[in-house]
């Protein structure tokens, strides 16, 4: 029985399919202010028309990205601005929880400071799936060792904050966990989108693609029956109540 929870969900097996839909579910961004956090050198998202604030722990990914208004170096997990509270429509999350030790206290700001009827897009890998659990439980090296098989990613590039980054995915980042972090705060999950990440591809050009997708049903557990056997990255449309 597919949860309640998931009464928006969507899978696509291209991640470029999904960022697609969620342009479509965002609409007309045009004046609105915006906040990337974890901004990186730039967005998935078009923000030309917005006013984007961008906070990030590096400063070499800062002064790469051509789209912000305003830069903060900062580490989301000690970083206070109470002028943020109920400022923004926008708050735009991308690849960036997993790689934080308490994302719970990154998401619990994030929620402070969006505006009544604001929107949070929160977008990072499936921990509950075997790509998840295989990033969580190996040596950074192997992580490492991996994307630039898959993609070229040369081990010099963690030197200028390129990654492959240190990955932690908290517990606090399982769906129903945060489902109910959310609801603490007032706010819900507008759409959910999963798609198939390039990674889950890559490994299914070695093994067989029914044994992957039999070993994801297995880590998916109690989600078996409500996500897709490829759901190895999320995009969460949340909005908050006024």
């Amino acid at each position: 029985m597919r949860l309640f929870m998931f009464a928006t969900y969507t899978h696509f097996d291209n991640y470029s399919d999904a960022v697609t839909q969620l342009a479509s579910t965002l609409g007309d961004l045009n004046g609105l202010n915006v906040l990337e956090a974890g901004c990186g050198s730039g967005s998935y998202l078009d923000l030309s028309r917005c006013v984007v604030t961008g906070i990030d722990i590096s400063q070499h990914q800062l002064d790469r990205n051509q789209q912000l208004a305003h830069r903060v170096c900062a580490d989301l997990h000690v970083y206070e601005n109470p002028t943020w509270n109920d400022s923004f429509d926008l708050i735009i999350c991308w690849d960036v929880v997993e790689h934080l030790r308490d994302p719970k206290v990154a998401i619990e700001k994030f929620l402070q400071w969006l505006k009544p009827n604001g929107r949070l897009v929160l977008a990072y890998p499936n921990p509950q799936i075997l790509k998840g659990y295989a990033t969580k439980y190996t040596p950074y090296f192997v992580h490492q060792a991996f994307y630039k098989l898959a993609s070229g990613t040369p081990f010099s590039a963690s030197k200028t904050d390129q990654g492959p980054f240190r990955t932690f995915f908290n517990r606090d980042l399982h769906i129903i966990r945060l489902k109910t972090l959310l609801e603490r705060y007032g706010c819900t999950i507008e759409r959910f989108l999963s798609a198939e990440s390039y990674q889950n591809k890559f490994i299914k050009k070695y093994l067989s693609a029914s044994v992957v997708n039999s070993v994801n049903r297995i880590f998916l557990g109690e989600l078996r029956d409500s996500l897709h056997h490829s759901a190895t990255d999320f995009i969460l449309v949340i909005s908050k109540r006024e």
